[in-house]
């Protein structure tokens, strides 16, 4: 029951602060409706009999300020502050101006024989460059080994000892310090080649 009376009181709260709010909002618009029927005056229909239209003279009168106001801000913001802001940020992007650029000197344009020469010529490059084997060589105590004599010297040692039997795969082990090179051909078949 406490509860409820709790619930209740917070609901008229909230509703008498809706009401002033409401009320408050009613009183701006009226404000501002007849500050809007003081500045601009109302034109009177000229009668339909009159031969000659009437002229009236008016003063040109300034449109209102408008003003807004935002939920966080609580100063208003006049619409000549905001046509001032406008007109600073044309002004700043109006002094940005931008530089010609300046080429800078390079390269001649190809014609097409030497574009086709050029095309020709980084053709074979590349085709060498996916051809390429590292040189490795083993240096030790001393000594210079090249590993790739070595790998071709396992080759023709398994072939030598095993005639008419394809080479498929091979396993190489390098120890220095024995001076040896041992290596499994096939999985299975094993030597070793000294250095």
């Amino acid at each position: 029951m406490a509860k409820n009376v709790k619930k209740s009181k917070k609901n008229k709260a909230i509703k008498s602060e809706q009401a002033k709010l409401a009320s408050a909002h009613e009183a701006i618009a009226e404000a501002v409706n007849a500050k809007s029927e003081e500045i601009i005056p109302q034109k009177t229909a000229a009668p339909v009999e009159a031969k000659a239209p009437v002229v009236e003279e008016t003063t040109p009168v300034e449109a209102p300020a408008k003003v807004e106001a935002s939920e966080n801000n609580t100063e208003p913001k006049t619409e000549a502050k905001h046509e001032a802001k406008v007109e600073a940020k044309v002004a700043a992007k109006k002094s940005t101006v931008k530089k010609p650029e300046v080429k800078k000197a390079g390269r001649k344009p190809m014609t097409a024989e030497e574009k086709a020469a050029s095309a020709k010529a980084r053709a074979g490059e590349k085709k060498k460059a996916e051809a390429m084997a590292p040189t490795l060589t083993l240096q030790y105590g001393g000594r210079d080994v090249d590993v790739r004599a070595l790998v071709q010297a396992a080759k023709d040692d398994f072939k030598a000892n095993h005639k008419r039997v394809l080479l498929t795969e091979l396993n190489l082990y390098l120890k220095p310090e024995d001076g040896a090179l041992y290596y499994v051909a096939n999985g299975s078949v094993q030597g070793k080649i000294q250095f």
